[in-house]
């Protein structure tokens, strides 16, 4: 796409005649911005940036709940040819400070309430950065609302090139560590005209927005799709209240929604009697496969909407397959047939295609895949050989091209449609002076699809409670990353003769 970059989906609808000054946007609860609004605050911030000493290039890490500025700031750095790096909300600082480090980040976005997080760390990164406060007080930091006031309508003439780094999406590793997926404007929008194309989407649609922003599901799952046609986004609070979504639904005839399993299923706990919801035409899930009894349920008390179910990853395509609502039961566990932008395959160890019903790794090839991990060229390389991206991921594909995942990459846990990798937990929970040895596994649940459990070998001699490793894991983890069982063992984890752990061993039926 020459010339062509993410700051065009605003400037398209304007210039194509699309949209009017009335048209809207984005809608986060009361408040209403037009495309017309959205520009101009994104060019106003733009420039005001340009001002304060921001160059091309320079990474921008955005750590806020769901909220309007998150997409000023997106097509304002957009605008620049900087690089956007979401941070996800619920890290803790170290993990924050992590993120900040390894991009290199000279700015951050943030909001007040999200600041205890940053304040123990936010002078020891790696690179002295701006920290522009949302709202708030703006001690030590810039005010957004104020910097915002200070720039110029007609925003910043910058040549940006289509094929330069602009976001940098952080996936956690199966080391342990994050890496950030790097993406070019081309991929973000290739990922974004697929959907185009494989949802029927229409600048008429209503895109309801669940995810938080900060996950790849939040912008990239038919967020930018809606906002390139000119259609409408609504946004949720970066919290989930069932009865509040089904009368957003309602109030707003929404045609379109995201909801990843977990979520799917806390919804469906809500009676529906008594609401119209017949304007929403799809509902998409992910993360994770959804159960037979709530695709049934789904089915009975919304007939009309189409249930989809997806998968993909930051490194994109974001929804690289999907299995339509008329296979959810027939094809039920599977991930679907690969997108009109995704060449998908399933290969032995030698890279050849296997044949189908015979398991191997997935792999995929796209215009919408990253163009690498941001400054390992090591891991880029190991997962690109061939001119395939392999996902790490092991399947099968049945005689009819759809997708059945068997297993995850170095035994990742997906929990309420989060990706938690046990090395990281594993890696803290190392560091107590009472644990020995210590390995994480997915066991399923209820409510999350899957939860961590550790097996945690203490020293001779030594005495710890679940409650107090619970403790420790939490002052460096994450919530959604803390493992919900505790199982302390007195005889050593059991390893195959290469001194590897045998996780299969700790599962139990």
């Amino acid at each position: 796409m020459p010339g062509y970059t993410v700051a065009n989906l605003l400037r398209k609808n304007r210039c194509a005649g699309l949209t009017n000054p009335g048209r809207v946007a984005v809608i986060f609860g009361e408040r209403r911005v037009t495309y017309d609004e959205l520009e101009e605050r994104s060019a106003r911030l733009a420039s005001a940036l340009a001002a304060e000493g921001f160059v091309a290039g320079d990474r921008v890490a955005v750590l806020l709940l769901n909220r309007v500025e998150y997409f000023e700031i997106f097509f304002a750095v957009a605008m620049l040819g900087g690089v956007v790096v979401p941070v996800n909300y619920l890290l803790k600082g170290k993990e924050v400070q992590f993120v900040l480090d390894d991009s290199g980040a000279r700015w951050m976005f943030i909001e007040d309430g999200l600041w205890p997080a940053v304040e123990p760390i936010h002078k020891d990164t790696a690179v002295p950065v701006t920290y522009v406060m949302v709202d708030g007080p703006a001690a030590d930091s810039l005010a957004y609302e104020s910097l915002l006031a200070a720039g110029s309508p007609g925003g910043v003439d910058v040549a940006v090139d289509p094929a330069g780094p602009f976001l940098l999406q952080y996936t956690s590793g199966t080391t342990g560590f994050p890496k950030g997926a790097t993406h070019t404007h081309e991929t973000v929008l290739w990922n974004a005209l697929g959907q185009v194309g494989d949802f029927a989407m229409t600048r008429r649609d209503v895109y309801l927005c669940i995810p938080a922003l900060c996950w790849a599901a939040g912008l990239h799952d038919f967020t930018l799709p809606a906002l390139w046609l000119g259609a409408t986004v609504v946004l949720r609070p970066s919290n989930f209240d069932a009865a509040e979504v089904w009368r957003t639904i309602e109030r707003h005839r929404v045609t379109l929604a995201v909801f990843v399993s977990s979520v799917l299923r806390l919804a469906l706990s809500y009676p529906l009697e008594g609401h119209d919801l017949s304007s929403l035409r799809m509902v998409a899930s992910g993360g994770e496969p959804v159960p037979v009894a709530a695709i049934e349920e789904f089915q009975r008390r919304l007939p009309t909407c189409d249930l989809i179910q997806g998968y993909g990853m930051s490194e994109f395509p974001a929804i690289m397959t999907y299995l339509d609502s008329d296979y959810a039961v027939t094809k039920r566990g599977s991930a679907g047939r690969a997108g009109r932008i995704t060449e998908l395959r399933v290969v032995d160890a030698d890279g050849r295609d296997v044949p189908a019903g015979e398991h191997g790794e997935i792999v995929v090839r796209s215009p919408a895949t990253m163009i690498g991990y941001w400054n390992r060229p090591d891991a880029t390389a190991e997962v690109t050989a061939g001119g395939w991206f392999h996902t790490g991921d092991r399947g099968y594909l049945d005689e009819e091209g759809f997708l059945y995942i068997a297993g995850r990459s170095k035994d990742m846990i997906i929990s309420g449609g989060l990706n938690v990798y046990p090395a990281e937990i594993e890696r803290v929970l190392e560091r107590h002076p009472a644990v020995r040895e210590v390995a994480v596994i997915g066991i399923p649940d209820d409510r999350y699809g899957e939860v961590g459990e550790a097996h945690v070998v203490l020293h001779d001699g030594a005495e710890v409670t679940g409650a107090a490793l619970d403790a420790f894991a939490r002052a460096d983890l994450a919530k959604f990353k803390v493992p919900r069982r505790w199982v302390l063992r007195s005889d050593p984890l059991p390893r195959t003769a290469s001194g590897k752990v045998q996780k299969y061993a700790l599962r139990v039926p």
